[in-house]
């Protein structure tokens, strides 16, 4: 009479166990709600709405050579507590778009350590006059990025080095012809300067 039996491995059981473990954790990380996913996203929004706005908007519209608040902070970052108030909030007086309950900063990137400035243009959170002083990153953070293109020198069209009803011909270092004697076969002077741009990597975090 023979004898049939089963034959145990240890391999397959290790194998079916880490499988069924593996779907239950799937199925507790997928059907556990995200309490934070609606903060989450509406600090997103909050950052994006604000960092909007200070890149297209300035105290001029449309007003040739006029800089954009963003602008205006990368320039001189004396000018960011007053302009961050305005827009984003830090006061009664200014209510701003990131309501009391958020924290926020303003980031530059700094590609030469290829890394975040240690210190940022500005932070609400320890501004002393802001309402938010105090405030840090305890629960969520969302950030909102952005280029900023700005002429550090500002560029120069020149002068025409020739005679035309509008231009008195320009002669060099910072003298003009008159009378206006300038021909085409002469040397060409003029005063043109194609300024600095720098571009710029901004970021906006806002935090609780």
């Amino acid at each position: 009479m023979r004898k049939a039996g089963f034959i145990f491995s240890l391999d397959a059981f290790v194998a079916f166990t880490l499988t069924m473990v593996t779907v239950g954790m799937l199925i507790f990380i997928i059907g556990t709600p995200q309490p934070f996913y609606p903060s989450l996203e509406q600090a997103h929004q909050l950052a994006h709405d604000t960092l909007a706005v200070l890149a297209t908007s300035s105290d001029s519209p449309g007003a040739p050579g006029t800089l954009t608040y963003l602008e205006r902070i990368i320039k001189d970052e004396n000018e960011a507590r007053g302009i961050m108030f305005r827009v984003a909030g830090g006061s009664d007086e200014y209510p701003g778009i990131i309501p009391k309950g958020f924290g926020y900063k303003l980031e530059r990137y700094n590609f030469l350590a290829n890394a975040w400035d240690a210190e940022p243009l500005y932070d609400a959170g320890s501004d002393p006059t802001s309402d938010r002083r105090g405030k840090n990153f305890t629960k969520l953070q969302a950030s909102a990025t952005t280029f900023a293109s700005i002429y550090t020198v500002p560029p120069d069209p020149g002068e025409s080095p020739y005679c035309y009803l509008s231009c008195f011909g320009y002669a060099g270092a910072g003298n003009y012809k008159s009378p206006c004697d300038a021909v085409p076969c002469n040397v060409s002077k003029w005063n043109f300067q194609q300024g600095n741009n720098s571009i710029q990597l901004i970021r906006l975090v806002v935090y609780t």
